[in-house]
């Protein structure tokens, strides 16, 4: 998920937005992301943050393939969502494929006025831009049309067609692309940007930005720098985000005696052992997927990595690595968790809202999907756990310019705007995602105070980016820890086959 803005005193523009956030009151929510939607949006294998999620978030959120959406910030069967779900390119932001719902939401107006701007519409501006999505369902597609009306209101001289790419997200754009199609600007996940800089297909922002007179420091560094090439020219502003948290039933907790949610490796597996009487045969303590956009956040709490600082070498033989598959695997091999798909879920959030899982490590984008299954308020949010460090995933989705358009003047007004205070809290007044501006921060977490986990988790938070070369990468790793759950790999195998596909990955750059 993506956004832009141009700036002016509030008071030039109160009775404009008057009726604009009034309009927006109408809102409620939306379930993207980046992943479960971040894939890569936006996300879960089936979920929440998978790569392709366009989108954390995704956001969308994000995960091999969401965005966070998170909003991007989402993999394949984790982060923000799925792939086809937004949060992230292939994984973000942000949310699996799951119906995208309603929650309760802040009005417009009272998050978008915290960032004390407003967008200056320039009215003279015509023509026609092509915006294309990976909507998560139903809720956020209704959201995004509630944007076009909001811009048009804007910018009555612009004509906005919507593509929805609901499957396959990051192969269609690519096809797009190469065909010369490409749409005007549409959700691009972290995980794919470095590749797209590289191919020289992405237009560059900053001359636009300083044109309408955008302030890029309202983004929060670490998303704007997810976007920023090695030529140091920003190619996408994030329209939101979302971090791993655990979510729990408090319900189950409370019959295993579980007073306070673990906060570590040994308190984790101390709770699932006891929680394993409260399940049932046919549940399980932990629902947990073998994707790579889950893993990482173990691996970063063993103080490992996948590649080193400079993104140069693997670092995926040395311990923290294969620390990490080895405490999540064993989860499984001691009976501790289980995959959706043994569930009769569709991704862990789903385990969690059925009934059929006591935990599950997903973003934001499973709040919205929680309040409106079995469960509802029967749930908890809580830290991500420990391990000899803190560390999370942080999925992403940015909105960005196709180099092709042949309006883009027109299009980048329209990213600004999906990216421009009123515009992103459409989107994060729903609770999908977090906003990816520091000034709608602290009204979301005051409307939200049970996503301050969430936000807590950016503080300690890894990206879902590895440079050039890894826009499919989780892909590839996958079906080796597919392998792992399976039986059929063992861990030093698996170690040394990731090993190798980072290697191989690091050759072709």
């Amino acid at each position: 998920m993506s956004r832009q803005k141009v700036q002016l005193k509030w008071f030039k523009m109160a009775a404009l937005l008057t009726i604009i956030f009034t309009f927006s009151l109408l809102v409620a929510a939306c379930g993207e992301t980046a992943t479960p939607n971040a894939t890569s949006a936006a996300a879960t294998t089936s979920a929440a943050a998978t790569t392709s999620a366009a989108a954390a978030t995704t956001a969308m959120a994000a995960t091999t393939s969401p965005a966070a959406t998170t909003t991007m910030a989402a993999t394949t069967s984790a982060a923000v969502a799925t792939t086809s779900v937004a949060a992230t390119t292939s994984a973000a932001v942000a949310t699996t494929s799951v119906a995208a719902t309603t929650s309760p939401v802040a009005t417009t107006a009272a998050i978008a006025t915290t960032a004390g701007v407003a967008q200056t519409p320039n009215t003279a501006l015509t023509g026609s831009v092509r915006m294309a999505i990976a909507p998560s369902g139903p809720a956020e597609s209704d959201l995004v049309n509630q944007q076009i009306a909001n811009f048009n209101k804007l910018y009555p001289n612009i004509k906005v067609t919507r593509e929805d790419i609901a499957q396959d997200y990051d192969t269609k754009i690519k096809t797009e692309v190469a065909a010369n199609s490409a749409p005007d600007i549409y959700y691009r996940d972290s995980l794919a940007v470095p590749d797209d800089i590289a191919d020289g297909v992405l237009e560059p922002l900053d001359s636009y930005t300083t044109k309408m007179n955008v302030d890029t420091k309202d983004f929060y560094p670490a998303l704007l720098k997810a976007f920023t090439g090695p030529d140091g020219k920003l190619y996408g502003l994030p329209k939101d985000h979302n971090t791993l948290v655990m979510f729990y039933n408090k319900d189950m907790f409370t019959k295993a005696g579980i007073t306070t949610p673990p906060t570590t490796w040994d308190e984790l597996r101390a709770a699932a052992t006891k929680l394993k009487a409260v399940v049932g045969a046919d549940g399980t303590p932990i629902a947990a997927e073998p994707d790579l956009a889950r893993l990482l956040a173990y691996v970063y709490q063993a103080n490992g990595s996948m590649l080193s600082p400079d993104l140069k070498s693997s670092t995926v033989s040395q311990p923290g690595f294969k620390d990490a598959l080895n405490f999540y695997y064993n989860l499984r091999k001691d009976g501790l968790s289980k995959k959706s798909s043994e569930l009769g879920a569709e991704w862990p959030g789903d385990a969690i809202g059925k009934g059929k899982a006591a935990i599950a490590f997903e973003g934001g984008w499973a709040i919205p999907f929680l309040d409106k299954s079995p469960l509802k308020g029967g749930y908890g949010v809580a830290n991500m756990i420990k391990g000899a460090s803190q560390g999370t995933m942080d999925f992403t989705v940015a909105w960005v310019m196709s180099k092709q358009s042949k309006n883009k003047d027109a299009a980048f007004a329209l990213l600004n705007y999906l990216t421009g205070p009123e515009g992103q809290s459409i989107i994060t007044n729903s609770g999908l995602a977090l906003p990816s501006r520091q000034s709608l921060t602290p009204a979301f977490e005051k409307t939200y105070p049970n996503y301050k986990p969430i936000l807590d988790g950016v503080q300690f938070s890894h990206p879902w980016q590895f440079g050039v070369g890894f826009g499919g990468f989780a892909d590839k790793v996958n079906p080796v820890l597919q392998g792992v759950f399976s039986g059929s790999t063992n861990v030093d195998d698996a170690v040394k086959k990731i090993d190798d596909l980072v290697k191989t990955t690091l050759k072709t750059q």
